[in-house]
């Protein structure tokens, strides 16, 4: 898994993101566009149900809310935690912050649990399915049972991004929050 994600110097999919409860039962279901690009930059676009913008420039994130006209900007170790995003975009061995397990494969896909080393991480677990070499998503099961899926088409690995794509510039008149 670490070869694998070392070998990723960008990531271009579109997601669909469903929370589950833990009876198993459907929430929340998001989907947009993401791009990874390492180091510590990523850019989540949700179009559905609502709009939201997600920027990591290297030093901050940015999220954008265009229907509540507000931004918040946080520093980017505190506003990543151990997330998805974290694992795609930064560039540290993967046993620095995750115990690693491999799991069965199951129809061609390869499967990893990982563990968080940090006991104030936001998720209990999260599995990595990969296909050949192609990121097929994620699954993170939280403390109070409930179950995140992250599922990629489209994706494309390791093509030239704009720089633009990873700076924001907060529109006029929207509210801006900083936490530290």
């Amino acid at each position: 898994l670490d070869t694998f994600l070392q070998s990723l110097q960008t990531v271009y999919a579109q997601f669909n993101q469903k929370l589950y409860n833990e009876n198993g039962m459907l929430l929340e279901e998001s989907s947009g566009n993401m791009y990874v690009q390492r180091p510590n930059q990523f850019r989540w676009e949700y179009q559905q149900p609502y709009n939201q913008l997600i920027v990591a420039d290297g030093k901050q994130v940015w999220i954008y809310d265009s229907d509540l006209e507000q931004v918040t900007v946080k520093p980017l170790d505190a506003a990543l935690g151990k997330t998805p995003a974290f694992l795609l975009s930064r560039n540290r061995k993967i046993e620095e912050d995750f115990f690693v397990n491999k799991l069965p494969s199951e129809a061609q896909v390869t499967r990893f649990e990982l563990i968080p080393k940090d006991e104030q991480a936001q998720f209990d677990s999260m599995r990595v399915n990969l296909q050949g070499e192609t990121i097929l998503g994620f699954e993170l099961m939280d403390n109070l049972g409930q179950t995140t899926h992250i599922n990629f088409s489209q994706v494309r690995q390791n093509l030239r991004f704009r720089k633009s794509l990873f700076r924001f510039t907060p529109p006029a008149g929207v509210d801006i929050l900083k936490e530290n």
